[in-house]
């Protein structure tokens, strides 16, 4: 056989073959060269900290796949979990209207709550019975602590069960097993020391709030009527849920428009329209319009004046806020609104300024509109009477000529909608329009006139926001709710319904949802006046028109 050949077997007493050494031999020549002390106490720390990093992983996993424990609240069917978190506390989903959170302990771990189902059978008796509210105060804040502890007792296991598995996994020893699992519940025992010794049961008075929610004014003051609202957890858990269970009770039960479904608001042929008026400089209210735009599917944006209180150069930074609507903002000068103010109004992208009688078709709706004729920031919201109820009828008698105008050149495209900022002297208007949109008096009404057309007046959008009147109230613990109202418009143009909206309450916020259904019964042909406006719309500025815009399909909160 050839010295070369590859079939010559090994001589025996050859060499074998020494393998490449694993990088973690590397990694053990370091430890020699410390003294062994140091070298054993080196290993075991590296060790420790390996079942450490693998009980938390595993641990983890098992806290993420951990179910909660439902429970009844009342009408309210909740689910309640315990986890780590980074953000520790116990929040309350409170859907759609936002989210309650409290500061409670400050160990990392958060307990949270969501709302499974309503029972809306009970929750309407439970609305209509004081017995049951008490009977609900009493045993609420047992039935959420037993909810707490079964799932911080599920979460607890699974932890432990994955961190043993982990363990299990990567050692493939009974003894790392158990350290990973011994790790794991040494943190958990820990985590819930460090929880029942920072916890705060005051914080649970001391609410923070997301969402619509955060719109309405809370206030801890040194009246004893708030004294009494926050006194004990009870009140305020049993008036979470009284609210919550109104608004889902409600908005369940809201008819279909248009298109839609039941409980679901309206349909793609509703055209819908957002009413705001007398925001006062209150950042909160333009909070709340932003979030109606974008939980009703809001179309149109119709403000009716009072955006400022002084309508001071300053005061214009406030409404960069609105180009970032998204949608087109309608406005008519209100007594708190200068000619800066309008002006500034205009600048912004999206808005359409209507004064003078102007009109202007947005989202296949006509809208005129007439800017206050007083300027008197110093004023508050009233009726006006003899000379100043006349310097308004004057005023709504330009707005009606510049209507008569409008509608002489577009005989198939009338004016559906008319704007003024104080509803006082309006019998120019009435029989003219079907709808009359105003604000002013910081109080909602509606009233159907004897001519057919329907006059709102919305309350204020803002809580009255920077006035004087506004911060007496809210000083004296009374502050005025958020109000805004929601009109919801067929494909011919005609008022279907409308939502009125509120938001606002001392203690835990409370928002209202009212809808009211209009028949043909309460859209009644108008009557026109029998006279003709003597005073003839100013030519000076040409009729705006602005372009027909379109949004998705418009929704209400969504029935659970």
């Amino acid at each position: 056989m050839a010295p070369d050949d590859p079939r010559r077997e090994t001589p025996r007493d050859a060499p074998a073959a020494v393998p490449a050494r694993p990088p973690w031999w590397r990694r053990r020549r370091l430890t020699h060269a410390l003294p062994p002390r140091a070298a054993r106490a080196l290993a075991r720390a590296l060790g420790w900290a390996g079942v450490v990093l693998v009980a938390a992983v595993g641990a983890g996993v098992g806290f993420a796949l951990a179910p909660g424990h439902e429970t009844w609240v009342g009408p309210l069917q909740v689910e309640v979990r315990v986890h780590p978190s980074l953000s520790p506390g116990v929040a309350v989903d409170l859907p759609p209207v936002g989210e309650v959170t409290f500061d409670t302990h400050s160990a990392p771990v958060e307990v949270t709550a969501g709302i499974e189902s309503v029972d809306l059978d009970a929750a309407g008796r439970l609305v209509r019975s004081p017995q049951q509210l008490l009977a609900l105060e009493l045993t609420a804040p047992d039935t959420v602590r037993a909810a707490t502890v079964r799932a911080a007792a599920y979460s607890a296991a699974c932890g432990i069960g994955g961190a043993v598995l982990a363990g299990f996994v990567v050692y493939r020893t009974r003894g790392r097993t158990l350290q990973a699992g011994a790790a794991c519940l040494a943190a958990l025992l820990a985590t819930g020391g460090a929880t029942a010794a920072t916890f705060d049961a005051v914080a649970l008075q001391q609410p923070r709030f997301t969402g619509l929610l955060s719109r309405a004014p809370y206030l801890v003051t040194s009246t004893q009527d708030a004294l009494d609202r926050l006194e004990s957890y009870r009140t305020g858990l049993s008036d979470i849920v009284r609210s919550v269970s109104t608004l889902y009770a409600v908005s369940a039960g809201l008819p279909a428009l248009g298109d839609g479904q039941p409980g679901a608001g309206a349909g793609q042929d509703v055209t819908t329209v957002l009413h705001i008026s007398d925001l006062h400089l209150n950042p909160l209210g333009f909070d709340l319009v932003e979030d109606l735009i974008e939980q009703f599917g809001v179309q149109v944006v119709v403000d009716t004046g009072d955006v400022t209180t002084l309508g001071s150069a300053v005061e214009s930074s406030f409404l960069n806020r609105i180009g970032g609507l998204g949608v087109p903002y309608v406005f008519v000068r209100g007594n708190h609104d200068s000619a800066q103010t309008q002006a500034a109004v205009a600048a912004q992208p999206g808005a359409v300024v209507l004064d003078d009688g102007q009109t202007a078709e947005v989202a296949g709706l006509r809208f005129a509109g007439k800017g206050d004729p007083v300027f008197t920031p110093e004023g508050e919201g009233s009726t006006a009477s003899g000379a100043a109820e006349e310097v308004q009828r004057e005023s709504n008698e330009v707005l009606a000529a510049g209507i008569e105008q409008w509608e002489s050149a577009h005989p198939d495209d009338p004016v559906d909608v008319a704007l003024v900022h104080d509803p006082s002297g309006l019998e120019p208007l009435t029989g003219r329009v079907p709808l009359v949109l105003a604000g002013h008096l910081h109080k909602r009404s509606v009233t159907l006139d004897a001519s057919g057309t329907r006059i709102m007046v919305e309350g204020t959008t803002g809580g009255a926001g920077i006035t004087s009147a506004g911060l007496d109230r809210l000083a004296d613990g009374t502050p005025l709710p958020l109000s805004a109202t929601l009109l919801y418009f067929d494909a011919d143009d005609e008022l279907l319904a409308y939502d009125e909206v509120t938001v606002g309450g001392l203690g835990l916020a409370e928002v209202s949802l009212q809808r009211t259904v209009l028949t043909d019964e309460d859209r009644p042909p108008l009557v026109p006046p029998t006279t003709t406006p003597t005073t003839a719309a100013p030519t000076a500025g040409p009729t705006t028109t602005a372009p027909t815009t379109t949004a998705p399909a418009t929704t209400a909160p969504p029935a659970p």
